[in-house]
Formats: structure tokens, sequence, C-alpha cells
């Protein structure tokens, strides 16, 4: 899920096919588009105008959050006693929430943490447990995240960064498509040592460029939540989970559940069909749903000051 316009844009196959190549690769040129398409260079470069222009999608540099030095995540789910709006609200006001939901089913919201350490992990969820109209908070910490339009894939590489990497990093997060030259006028370099800092950038995990676009837009009325169980099958059944195209996210946890997915389809009985798909997988044991209903938050990016401290001392891994 993602923040953005509600309105539903009109996109045909070649269309959502382009989004799937620049979710992958954000800067990914017009002649490697027009290949992949099937497209002269002129009508690969007249869809993403007009994909962009939408005001739906958007190009933007999502950098890892350990190079924050941020480690440690959870899924939580609570239940409220009474509205949950202003509890919801309270929650997506702290630093480590990146992700807030209002939902339908067993719990009253879901929310994502990222701390920068387990302790600081267990202070954040105290201070959920302890707000007003909380009851109940069940918890699930992330060991991998598999699959997420929004985090960047492979391992993360630590590397110390410099300022003009800092620099570079915030402009790619405004504009992903900035081109080499105006990144490096930006900050002070020529086009070709630019485009070495960004693709040693892109190439050690520290961002990944890539296309968000809001599930509305793509007429994806129904996305869910979904808590699996497993038996000793795990491992079979995650990369069967995660290579279904309307698996959104997928991770593993340790706690509630054994992990933690986003599926999005255009029906209910659409999604009806893949949790009865989900439930069939060899080694799944468990399927726990949740509607979304309303989203309170998503924000993944810290304010760039922060890698002051965390680049000279750079996490030892990844959450990967």
């Amino acid at each position: 899920m993602s923040n953005g316009a509600e309105q539903r844009a009109e996109f045909d196959d070649v269309d959502l096919a382009l989004l799937a190549h620049l979710q992958r690769d954000g800067r990914a040129t017009y002649e490697a588009l027009s290949r992949t398409l099937g497209l002269s260079r002129p009508s690969a470069r007249a869809r993403m105008q007009r994909l962009l222009e939408s005001g739906v999608v958007r190009i933007v540099g999502v950098v890892h959050p350990s190079v924050f030095g941020l480690d440690a995540y959870a899924h939580v789910a609570v239940t409220v006693r009474g509205p949950v709006l202003a509890v919801a609200e309270q929650i997506a006001g702290m630093q480590d929430a990146v992700f807030v939901s209002v939902v339908a089913g067993e719990y009253s919201l879901v929310a994502e943490l990222r701390s920068q350490t387990q302790a600081t992990l267990a202070g954040d969820i105290r201070l959920i447990c302890a707000l007003p109209g909380v009851q109940r908070v069940d918890t699930a910490v992330y060991t991998e995240i598999l699959k997420d339009t929004f985090f960047p894939p492979g391992l993360y590489q630590p590397t110390v960064l410099d300022e003009v990497d800092r620099r570079l990093l915030a402009l790619l997060q405004r504009d992903g498509r900035t081109s080499f030259a105006d990144l490096g006028e930006a900050v002070g370099l020529s086009t070709s040592a630019a485009r070495t800092r960004v693709l040693r950038l892109q190439e050690s995990g520290t961002v990944h460029v890539g296309a968000r676009v809001h599930p509305g837009a793509l007429g994806m009325a129904q996305v869910l939540g979904v808590a699996l169980s497993f038996d000793d099958r795990a491992d079979e059944a995650l990369e069967t989970i995660r290579r279904m195209t309307q698996v959104d996210y997928l991770a593993t946890a340790i706690g509630r559940c054994d992990a933690v997915c986003t599926i999005m389809n255009h029906s209910a009985e659409g999604v009806f069909q893949l949790l009865e798909t989900i439930r069939a997988v060899p080694g799944v044991r468990g399927v726990e749903s949740y509607t979304h209903l309303r989203l309170v938050r998503e924000s993944y990016d810290r304010p760039l000051t922060l890698l002051d401290e965390a680049s000279a001392h750079p996490a030892s891994r990844g959450l990967r």
C-alpha cells in the first residue's frame, strides 16, 4: 500500500508491464524499456511521461533502513476498545511506526515498526500497549523481508557514506529518474562521476529506485493482510507464495505468526480465490486475514541528517 491519489487511472496491459519493469528498475533507459516492451523509443518515452503525469505514479529512491541503523522490525496487531482512529493516529506519530492501517477483522489496526535495536523496538511496543483504549498488542518480529516493492532487493552491503553520497540520496528520494548530468551538477561532480556514485549506491543495496503506484490506481480495491503459519515445509511454501504476482509484500517472523504478507486484487471474489490458493499451498498450516480499511501512515523515508552518525558506523548486517 502507498500514499497517493485515490483515483483510478486507465492503464492497459503495456502500461502494467511498464510499471512492473519500473518497480524493478526505476532508472531503466528508454532504450531498455523499448526493447522489453516491444515499443519504439519515442513510444516508450511517451508512455513513461503519461504515467508520471497521471499523478498516481512516482519514481523515487528508497534508502535501505539499515543505512540509518534500523535493524529491528516488527508487525504489531492492536485491539482497541472504542474508536480506533485516534489510537491509530497516535501510533502514526511515532517515528519508528512506518506503516499504520485501520483494519477489519480480529484486530482494530496493524502497524509496522522499524527501530534501531531490539531494546528500542521493545520500548516502542510498550508505548503502544500503554496508549488509552489499547486492550491487546500481538507482535511478530520480522526475521527476513522476502518481497517488498519499497525495499532494496538483495543483500545490503554496509558502506560509509560521505556528504556527496547523502546529497545524491536526497535527490533520488525526490525524483528517482533525475539524470546523471543533473545529479552531477547538483553535487559538483561530472556526469560520469555521478553515474559511478549512483551505481555504487544501488549495487550495495543502499538505495533502490523504483515506481510507486497507489493500489487504487490499478483498480486493486481489495487489499488484505495475511498472517501465515507453516509446518516443516515452510521454505517451499514461502517460495511459492513469494512468486505469486498478487502478493505485494512478504516477510518471515517470530511471534504470533510465521510470516506476514499483503495481497491485492480487483474484487472480493478475486481475493477469495487467492486466499484459497494460498491455503492449498503445501506447507501452509494456518491463514488469518484482515482487510485494510484506512491507511493512516506509510512513510519509509528518514531524514538524511540521521545518516551522519549511522554512516560513520555502518551496520554489520541488513534485514535480508
